[in-house]
């Protein structure tokens, strides 16, 4: 009898399939769309916002502001009637370009703005200028604004000097150039401890950013005004006697002017 010999039984078993490399990758970008999918349905159900309108332009503001205003145009050649009238009503010919009052603008070149614009700001950094203080040029400096155009070459001092000199020959007094040097120890003149008290007695404004500037220093031509409070300046210069300026006092901060 001849042994048979069984053939060993052949299995189907494979080595299990090993995921593909990408696999996970795919996974990942699906998941990501699924979450970029989400938050944007939820973005959609949320309630829409409306988009605010584009900012006006100052220059639109400023048209409405001077609406019906008077506009007091700054001549160059000093050819207004009007400024000159109200210049000899309070005894000055020059150092001043423009006087103006409440309820006009000016223009200065392509920039216009109202004068209530400019003594708004001045009373919110000072506070304290009542409104009948703004009311109009007529009786001497009170309401009325002097305004210096700066000009290329101007300096602070010397615009303060040019109107100290206009207002004294409005008295028929000559003020000779020198007299805002110090003497010859080097210590100031009474003219000109007057013209650096002067300094806290006005404001620069910027006519092209709308704004008084914070350094009184720093003038720009034809961008920036010096603006005087008129009542103020009279009521300092009408107690300077030339005779007795030798014995002005300043302390930087106050002026003592003698009487006699």
């Amino acid at each position: 009898m001849t042994a048979e010999h069984a053939s060993p039984e052949q299995t189907d078993e494979r080595p299990a399939s090993q995921p593909k490399p990408g696999g996970k990758k795919i996974i990942g970008l699906v998941a990501i769309v699924a979450l970029i999918a989400v938050a944007v349905g939820v973005w959609l159900l949320l309630p829409s916002r409306q988009t605010p309108g584009p900012m006006k332009p100052k220059t639109e503001e400023a048209s409405r502001k001077v609406k019906n205003q008077p506009v007091i145009e700054y001549d160059s050649k000093g050819q207004n009637a009007l400024m000159e009238e109200r210049k000899a009503s309070l005894g000055i010919k020059d150092g001043l370009d423009l006087i103006v009052k409440e309820g006009e603008a000016i223009k200065v070149g392509d920039q216009t703005v109202s004068v209530k614009e400019i003594s708004d700001s001045i009373q919110a950094k000072e506070g304290g200028i009542t409104e009948r203080d703004l009311t109009s040029v007529a009786g001497g400096g009170s309401g009325a604004y002097g305004i210096h155009i700066v000009q290329p070459g101007d300096n602070i001092w010397n615009i303060h000097f040019k109107l100290l000199k206009a207002y004294m020959a409005g008295k028929n007094i000559t003020l000779p150039e020198q007299s805002d040097e110090p003497d010859r120890s080097g210590y100031s003149s009474g003219i000109g401890k007057l013209l650096k008290f002067s300094e806290n007695m006005v404001y620069i404004y910027n006519i092209r950013d709308r704004q008084l500037a914070a350094d009184i220093h720093m003038i720009r031509p034809l961008t920036k005004i010096v603006i005087y409070k008129m009542d103020r300046v009279f009521e300092l210069l009408d107690e300077v006697d030339l005779e007795n300026a030798g014995r002005i006092r300043f302390d930087g901060e106050n002026i003592w002017i003698p009487a006699e």
